[in-house]
């Protein structure tokens, strides 16, 4: 098993600074992989532009991914694994190299992969229908060339084993990554906190910076610890960047729920309609863009009007409800409009929408 001692033996990615499109994929589909990692509960760590271009750091073991974007529409052959660049680096040959301990010995329980967008073809089968592709599962002589390759580029006594080494070909559009990812990223946070999240475009902006910073940092680090906190991200920090963007959000529908319950509890059928066109609300809010505009006008409509503004909750949104009845998406009830403006009411309570106006 590779010791922290020996990761910090490991060899330096040396490739000098990247493109500006390598770089900025490297990071998103890092950023993919850590909500993937966040879903198994575990604890983790993902490194940026370190020993490679992608690190996860477990309790139990290491994973290494390279990534290589294609820009045309053809397949990722064995010859693109494997032949060397000018400084005598093959893609594979790169992040294989970190298999090894500092004595020298392979380490089969460390993972490392290749990651691209197109699908490996290993002269015999293009290997379309899969994600993840293991190399010792396509065709032999594919993996005698690669063997043969590998362990000449490595200089190594023994052939490379190829144990725990797979071509990932990715699902995120690495040619225009931020709306596929943007997409992710909102599915996410409604899977882990089960409500969507509020204002998806600055948590994306946010975490993007957050690993860019990562990803940039170059000053010398001399501890294990210094690595992580300087280039990873790890579950707590994460954890932390969702709360700012989860806490406002479920106190604004609570409240708006709670609204409901009260006001109309002795009224079940109402109380039955309003629920049923909150759901409905929260569904179309991320993705209705004519509901979103309406939402930010009735924010907007509150800070202008604020000291004008009746006393209690149901007056204003009486107020609000009458005043915008007429500016409505078609698609959208009256009930809908009624909840679409307590929820607003009820965010602009919570401090959402300090800056919605300049």
């Amino acid at each position: 098993m590779m010791t922290i001692a020996s990761y910090m033996n490991l060899p330096y990615d040396l490739s000098g600074s990247l493109s500006k499109n390598r770089f900025r994929n490297e990071m998103l589909w890092g950023l993919k992989k850590i909500l993937e990692l966040y879903r198994t509960n575990k604890d983790f760590t993902v490194v940026f532009d370190y020993k490679c271009d992608v690190e996860v750091h477990l309790s139990d073991r290491f994973e290494f991914y390279q990534l290589k974007t294609q820009n045309d529409f053809g397949t990722y052959t064995i010859n693109n694994l494997i032949k060397k660049n000018k400084s005598g680096d093959s893609v594979l040959g790169k992040v294989y190299i970190l298999k090894y301990n500092e004595n020298g010995d392979e380490q089969d329980e460390i993972l490392v992969a290749v990651v691209s967008n197109a699908p490996l073809n290993d002269g015999i089968k293009v290997h379309t229908n899969c994600e993840s592709v293991l190399l010792l599962d396509i065709d032999e002589e594919a993996i005698k060339k690669v063997k043969e390759s590998i362990t000449k580029e490595l200089i190594k006594q023994q052939d490379v084993k190829l144990t725990n080494t797979f071509f990932l070909r990715t699902s995120m559009d690495l040619i225009n990554p931020e709306k596929t990812l943007i997409g992710e990223l909102a599915l996410f946070f409604e899977d882990i906190f089960n409500t969507e999240v509020n204002k998806i475009n600055s948590l994306y902006r946010v975490l993007y910076s957050e690993i860019s910073s990562k990803a940039s940092y170059e000053l010398e680090l001399i501890t294990y610890d210094e690595i992580l906190n300087k280039k990873g991200i790890n579950r707590v920090g994460l954890t932390r960047i969702l709360n700012k963007y989860i806490d406002n959000t479920d106190n604004a529908i609570n409240k708006t729920r709670d609204y409901i319950d009260n006001y109309y509890k002795d009224n079940f059928k109402i109380r039955f309609e309003l629920k049923k066109a909150l759901n409905q609300v929260l569904i179309h809010l991320s993705t209705n863009k004519s509901m979103r505009m309406l939402e930010q006008k009735i924010a907007d409509y509150i800070t202008y009007n604020i000291g004008a503004l009746p006393d209690t909750d149901s007056e204003i949104v009486e107020l609000i409800y009458n005043t915008f009845l007429d500016n409505k998406p078609i698609e959208m009830n009256n009930g809908e409009l009624k909840i679409l403006v307590l929820i607003t009411l009820k965010r602009y309570e919570e401090g959402l929408y300090e800056k919605s106006v300049s």
